[in-house]
């Protein structure tokens, strides 16, 4: 499978280990190469097959997704072309959006359909930001090319600075366009951005 997409399933549950690579390797374009219960065993993994995407738990400890967020944290830093998806039970948004700070590319409850995780594992592969929802996508915001640019600036983590030399725009400008994009998607704080954006499938 050499244009395939190479997947690695962390979980500390072996049922939802086997059940997710049973459901995957259904599909002729994605073939699951590793699984790991532990973060050691994870970076191991990782390091000896070079998937694509991983699928990562939070909740690998007693101590919580601080676990699975240091964990995601640590996959990126070492290997920044994989695509983490947090697949976990946890519906935060201070958790989306501290997954999403660490690298993360996608975000997924674990009541997803499997259509729907499919869709997410392949557009993650292909570059995309992805955070499931059960919300209905109907009448989202439509945010203009400049805003979905400084979207994924914001994404990234980079400073009105940083998004001004990025875009070529002044400081001002970007403040200005960071509270119409603030003001189109119903939030108040600009860590919100990137959360509500991908939430109703913006980004």
């Amino acid at each position: 499978m050499a244009d395939g997409i190479r997947v690695v399933i962390v979980d500390d549950h072996t049922i939802v280990r086997e059940g997710l690579r049973s459901i995957l390797e259904l599909e002729s374009d994605i073939s699951v190469v590793g699984h790991a219960a532990r973060p050691a065993e994870a970076l191991a993994a990782i390091a000896a097959t070079g998937p694509d995407v991983v699928l990562l738990d939070l909740k690998l400890s007693a101590a919580g997704p601080a676990t699975g967020l240091e964990l995601c944290e640590e996959i990126v830093a070492r290997h920044p072309r994989v695509g983490v998806i947090v697949l976990t039970t946890f519906h935060d948004q201070t958790l989306v959006l501290d997954a999403l700070r660490r690298g993360a590319k996608g975000y997924v409850l674990k009541d997803v359909d499997v259509d729907d995780l499919l869709k997410i594992i392949r557009a993650v592969r292909g570059g995309s930001l992805m955070v499931h929802s059960q919300s209905e996508q109907d009448g989202a915001p439509r945010l203009t090319p400049r805003e979905l640019e400084i979207v994924r600036l914001l994404a990234r983590g980079l400073t009105n600075r940083e998004i001004g030399r990025a875009a070529l725009i002044s400081d001002s400008t970007v403040k200005f366009h960071v509270r119409g994009i603030m003001r189109k998607l119903s939030v108040h704080h600009r860590t919100e951005v990137v959360y509500a954006a991908t939430r109703l499938g913006i980004l």
